[in-house]
């Protein structure tokens, strides 16, 4: 009888005491933690970017892209990314004093490391490679058109908005291989170019997946 007696007692004193311990670290810190170990965050998002810059020739080109990438741990990007392109090219033809356009699009296998990705304001080294088409107009009038390989390297400054929103800038600069339309018009498409973008998605997917927070009742 004794000993159920000092079980009981025994037992009344573990449960205070857990209750207690639960109290304080609810107060302290307003979270349970059920695991603690460093989760591995992914994500993925959707983005479109605008572009201006020059060209072969000093020629204006205006540029508009998307891209659907994978983020591995906010370090870096993989997926893949495509760009279309407009260029007025002025007057180019002195025999014939006309002036020539071009359009084209390009695209291919899009990777971007990040850097200072705790921060809230980072940077990033990314770059394009892939393959590119592009068509020669006279007075709205297709003349020729290519193939080219084309690689794109740059630098960017991120801005997270928040946990969905990530908005972009930077600089970029495209080479290509030559193109041969008519190569007294344009040797390649070759040229820097200053790109604001967004991106819309999820970066941190499984950020504090072990941890719920306390509310007040």
């Amino acid at each position: 009888m004794k000993m159920k007696k000092l079980i009981i007692i025994i037992s009344i004193l573990t449960l205070a005491n857990s209750y207690n311990c639960f109290s304080q670290e609810q107060k302290n810190n307003d979270y349970i933690e059920f695991n603690d170990r460093k989760n591995i965050l992914h994500g993925v998002y959707l983005g479109v970017d605008v572009g201006y810059g020059q060209i072969d020739g000093g020629n204006k080109i205006f540029l508009a892209g998307t891209k659907l990438a994978y983020v591995a741990n906010r370090t870096m990007e993989l997926g893949v990314a495509v760009k279309t392109f407009y260029s007025p090219l002025k007057k180019v033809d002195r025999s014939l004093n006309r002036d020539f356009e071009i359009y084209g699009v390009y695209g291919g296998l899009h990777v971007e490391n990040v850097l200072f990705n705790e921060k809230k304001i980072k940077l990033s080294i990314p770059f394009l490679i892939g393959l590119g088409y592009i068509e020669l107009h006279r007075d709205s009038i297709l003349t020729s058109n290519d193939m080219m390989l084309v690689f794109e390297p740059g630098i960017n400054a991120l801005f997270n908005l928040n946990k969905y929103i990530q908005f972009e800038g930077g600089v970029k600069y495209r080479y290509s291989t030559p193109i041969d339309p008519v190569p007294t018009v344009i040797e390649n498409i070759n040229g820097i170019s200053i790109n604001l973008g967004v991106k819309v998605g999820v970066f941190n997917l499984g950020k504090n997946r072990y941890k719920k927070e306390l509310k007040d009742k």
